[in-house]
């Protein structure tokens, strides 16, 4: 759709076609069959992340080859515009994506074109988001910091050791094994935070708690594991 109606330059702008292409494989195979698992291409992003080849999204496609090129198009862009997508909602979300398709049908938008009309369409300021994720080079890295209990409440620290905004899910395992889940989206981290706490309430005891999610990525997952002890 994004090439031929909006008419982008795939050529130079992979990114604007083929990161929407990956997140619809991603949503469509969980609506197909619930048990599917779409990971496709986390891990390589996982693996080359933060490293000397990892360019920033917006390197023109045509200056990129091989893993590089492949990561920036695909994998990198689909995660980006997912996280914007749980951050504004589904219905502000599609509000942005159609107002975007609208202003430039047959127009041929440049990337720019795209963050504005996000922006405008959502009535957010995504500026921090678009420089953090398709603008900045760096690599993922969230960790457990350390967990406080006071009464029935718990309170987790993770911070951010890499420095790209990745939302949160904690996997909470409590003591007569039934997991209970939490989620934060990116917005924890518009402001600049390093470091964010997520409170939530067990009448049970917690026995573990495990941050990470399918398309949460995270380039060193040795921290991401608390036990009680």
């Amino acid at each position: 759709m994004f090439p031929f109606y909006t008419g982008i330059n795939e050529t130079k702008y992979g990114w604007m076609d083929e990161g929407w292409a990956t997140m619809g494989e991603w949503l469509i195979s969980t609506m197909i069959d619930s048990t599917i698992a779409d990971d496709y291409g986390i891990k390589y992003y996982e693996t080359n992340a933060g490293k000397e080849t990892d360019a920033p999204i917006t390197t023109l496609t045509t200056q990129l080859d091989g893993m590089p090129m492949f990561l920036n198009s695909y994998v990198k862009p689909a995660l980006g515009y997912l996280y914007v997508k749980d951050y504004l909602g589904d219905e502000s979300f599609t509000k942005a994506l159609h107002y975007y398709i609208q202003q430039w049908h047959g127009k041929h938008p440049l990337p720019y074109d795209f963050f504005n009309c996000i922006n405008v369409g959502s009535g957010k300021n995504l500026n921090w988001f678009w420089k953090n994720w398709f603008f900045d080079k760096g690599a993922p890295d969230l960790a457990i910091e350390k967990v406080k209990k006071k009464g029935h409440k718990y309170h987790v620290t993770i911070k951010m050791q890499g420095n790209k905004a990745v939302p949160i899910d904690l996997n909470i395992t409590l003591d007569d094994n039934s997991v209970i889940k939490q989620h934060a989206n990116i917005g924890v981290w518009e402001k600049g935070e390093t470091s964010t706490t997520i409170s939530f309430k067990s009448y049970k005891d917690v026995v573990k708690i495990e941050l990470g999610g399918l398309y949460n990525v995270d380039v060193n997952k040795a921290d991401n594991r608390w036990e009680a002890k």
